[in-house]
């Protein structure tokens, strides 16, 4: 986002303070985040992608999103985008989350479900992926 910003800084749209704002989303995404891996770390389970679980998470932020790290990490790109007020920066955050579903999210729920079985699947049926 800071490349395409110094790259094109012609799309910048918002200019400070308004585009400080996004100094809140930023906050909210790191904080999400730190939460949802320290829950991760108290259930004893990986906070790899590509590893084993151990168990499947379902409390804290679990409730209300299966990927609660990968909303953190969004949100935080969003108020990166917004705070350098670049419109094409924040087209960014749609291409997060398609790259995020179809390389670690898919791959992620396949692996959960032949680990876990209908554990995860009656989780997966009461929890949106993202929100």
């Amino acid at each position: 986002m800071l490349a395409l910003d110094r790259v094109l800084p012609l799309f910048r749209v918002l200019h400070p303070p308004i585009s400080y704002l996004g100094a809140a989303p930023v906050a909210l995404g790191v904080l999400i985040v730190l939460i949802s891996a320290g829950l991760f770390r108290r259930r004893a389970t990986t906070i790899n992608p590509f590893g084993e679980p151990a168990v499947v998470v379902q409390d804290g932020f679990y409730r209300f999103s299966r990927n609660p790290m990968y909303l953190g990490m969004l949100l935080a790109l969003i108020g990166v985008g917004l705070w350098l007020g670049n419109v094409l920066a924040l087209l960014l955050a749609p291409a997060f989350v398609a790259i995020m579903t179809r390389w670690y999210i898919v791959r992620e729920e396949q692996l959960l479900e032949g680990r876990f079985g209908e554990v995860y699947r009656a989780y997966r049926s009461r929890v949106r992926r993202w929100v």
